[in-house]
């Protein structure tokens, strides 16, 4: 099994408030662990398997968790994964309480050491940091390639591939035993090839998280971003024949109401799958898709579910 959980959903900026409070405001962070038994929120053990996904605000929440673990009494070892290093998917990293902790080990994996170095570092700086410095960190910081062919981190299998977005951005899939989750944000759907590279790393996969920041008008008005729509993002899952999609980073300037519209047009689009229709066309035209705010639940007839990410949710794959 594969515990998802998302504690940091939006991209671009933080967006807490009143109207946002359903879905969230805190920007990308996900969390990966691979055991059969874990309570939500609750300490992670040391030896479980354990990713990090990005590092936005989310992130400074997660680690009041983890430092009720090992991370807080400096025996602990962590593995984050950072797609691209736009502030959003940083800004927590200087809030990371496990860092500050003499004796833990902390591994950042991305594109390039170096860029990865630097983009870190920086935010230790006296412009950004009263540690002025990443030299006067507590815990040992380790710099790592995602190699091309794909390799170990954390007690998961990772590969890699590139998406398409204003910065290089990987798009990653984790596998733990049968399960796979694959984690492609900051992704301008379009571009034929790496779109068709993408569907390739997710095909088959239990869950695809997937950019969805947009609606299409938005997407109109800001096309050099490079991100996705809704009906992009479930396009993709469609095509990659997984069994669920989350939609994920959304548009700080996207309120509750706005994602639940998404939500509902996602699950129609689901439903309305053309092979489907076809073989049993009865239920395409009698059995709408079904959309409920609560639970951010997608259940369509073409077997594709569909969730809208909010912050704090758990799902466990291959439960």
């Amino acid at each position: 099994m594969i515990r998802v959980q998302f504690w940091g959903t939006r991209g671009a900026i933080a967006s807490p408030g009143w109207a946002t409070r359903r879905y969230g405001g805190n920007t990308a962070c996900v969390q990966l662990i691979g055991s059969e038994s874990l309570e939500p929120g609750g300490a992670v053990a040391q030896g479980n398997a354990h990713l990090i996904l990005d590092g936005g605000t989310g992130l400074a929440l997660l680690q009041r968790t983890l430092m009720r673990g090992p991370w807080g009494k400096g025996y602990g070892e962590l593995h984050l994964l950072l797609s691209h290093y736009h502030w959003d998917h940083l800004i927590g990293v200087p809030f990371f309480g496990p860092m500050f902790v003499k004796g833990n080990r902390i591994a950042f994996y991305g594109s390039s050491v170096n860029d990865l170095r630097s983009s870190i570092e920086q935010l230790f700086t006296s412009v950004y940091s009263p540690l002025n410095g990443a030299e006067n960190l507590a815990a040992e910081v380790e710099y790592c390639q995602i190699e091309p062919g794909g390799m170990e981190v954390g007690g998961f299998h990772v590969r890699a591939v590139t998406a398409r977005h204003s910065a290089v951005t990987l798009a990653f899939r984790i596998e733990y035993g049968p399960h796979s989750v694959v984690y492609t944000t900051d992704h301008g759907v379009g571009d034929e090839a790496v779109d068709a590279k993408l569907v390739e790393l997710a095909r088959g996969a239990d869950l695809w998280i997937l950019d969805a920041q947009f609606t299409p008008e938005q997407r109109l008005d800001f096309q050099g971003w490079w991100h996705t729509s809704h009906l992009g993002a479930v396009k993709l899952a469609l095509q990659a024949g997984v069994q669920m999609a989350i939609l994920f980073h959304h548009d700080p300037a996207n309120d509750d109401a706005v994602l639940d519209r998404m939500g509902q047009e996602a699950a129609e689009m689901a439903a309305k799958r053309p092979e489907v229709a076809a073989k049993r066309p009865e239920v395409a035209a009698k059995r709408p898709a079904q959309w409920s705010p609560a639970q951010g639940k997608v259940a369509a007839d073409s077997g594709l579910q569909v969730l809208m990410a909010r912050d704090g949710m758990v799902v466990d794959v291959g439960a």
